[in-house]
């Protein structure tokens, strides 16, 4: 019979020996559900691995492999040798974004139960369905030459609906193996429009290679540009590059302010003064760490990026265009 663990932990986990995947692959599935659909919040601590096992009747070890795997792959982070915590990364708010795909998933479940189908059946179906339809999937990679704060490949997954393969330039540059595979293997190559010759240098001549614009949230944008002359803005990330990067793609569509880009622990330390700036722009990473430090007459607002409209539209047309060319 399958174990549930108790109310109290607050994570209803279900784990059944008898189902078709491994005990360690039932409790990570359910980990990432549970951060889908906000049981579990960003910073949130999990249970102990000792005491998680425990209520779940499970090897410690195999609990260790979960959170372990969970953190490798930016879903769980350490917290200073602490509990490990749900992380606050581009695939946890992705994760996020992607909620009404596992609500359908939900109602289609439903639905084949009351067809009188298992579990086991109904993952053994969904499997095989996946594997044809993956047959005449696009293998769309975008190159990307920013930094995590800002958050591209994550919006161009939304407009496009494509789980995009996100590749950092600087291991382009380093030729790591795993992605010039990755590059290699896709359908289409997406990146920044200025950055388009550099990526084409390294891209496979048989590639196509797509540019896209990108533009600060319209909101930000006009919230800047009502500024008056010479107002100073102040951009915060957890890294000095990424602030750079935000203070950058701002500048390239406003001239009439001034700005500067600092890192959260320079204004944690107090090596900036707050006081002096007219608005403060931060990265969703650091938002609530920041707010505590911010003036109640100082705005502070979250930096966000849109894809061009027209690059998009020709994006769009061109993902048609080649997933016809691949049924053909």
């Amino acid at each position: 019979m399958p174990v549930a663990i108790q109310e109290s932990v607050l994570l209803p986990i279900v784990v059944n020996p008898d189902a078709p995947i491994t005990i360690a692959e039932q409790i990570t599935q359910q980990i990432k559900l549970l951060i889908v659909r906000g049981h579990l919040q960003v910073n949130q601590p999990l249970p102990s691995i000792l005491h998680l096992a425990k209520y779940l009747k499970v090897n410690h070890a195999t609990v260790a492999l979960v959170y372990k795997k969970l953190t490798q792959q930016k879903y769980l982070a350490s917290n200073r040798g602490k509990r490990s915590v749900v992380a606050d990364s581009p695939l946890v708010r992705q994760m996020v974004v992607r909620k009404n795909f596992y609500d359908l998933l939900n109602q289609a479940f439903s639905s084949a139960s009351q067809y009188g189908l298992s579990a086991a059946e109904f993952s053994a179906a969904a499997y095989a369905q996946a594997v044809l339809a993956e047959r005449h999937q696009l293998n769309v990679a975008f190159v990307n030459f920013y930094p995590d704060s800002i958050d591209i490949s994550a919006s161009l997954q939304s407009a496009t609906g494509l789980a995009l393969v996100s590749i950092p330039w600087t291991q382009l540059q380093a030729k790591e193996p795993q992605k010039l595979q990755q590059l290699l293997l896709a359908d289409l190559i997406v990146t920044t429009i200025k950055n388009l010759w550099d990526v084409a240098q390294i891209a496979d001549p048989n590639k196509e290679v797509i540019g896209i614009d990108i533009q600060p949230d319209m909101q930000l944008l006009s919230h800047i540009s009502s500024l008056p002359r010479n107002a100073k803005l102040l951009f915060v990330c957890a890294e000095q590059s990424s602030s750079e990067a935000m203070k950058q793609i701002i500048e390239y569509s406003v001239h009439h302010v001034e700005s500067k880009a600092v890192t959260l622990e320079s204004v944690q330390n107090n090596i900036i003064g707050l006081q002096e700036f007219d608005l403060v722009v931060c990265s969703r990473q650091v938002e609530s760490q920041l707010s505590k430090y911010i003036p109640p007459s100082l705005k502070l607002m979250t930096f966000s990026i849109t894809i061009d409209p027209v690059n998009l539209l020709v994006l769009q047309a061109r993902l048609a265009a080649v997933e016809m060319e691949k049924l053909v």
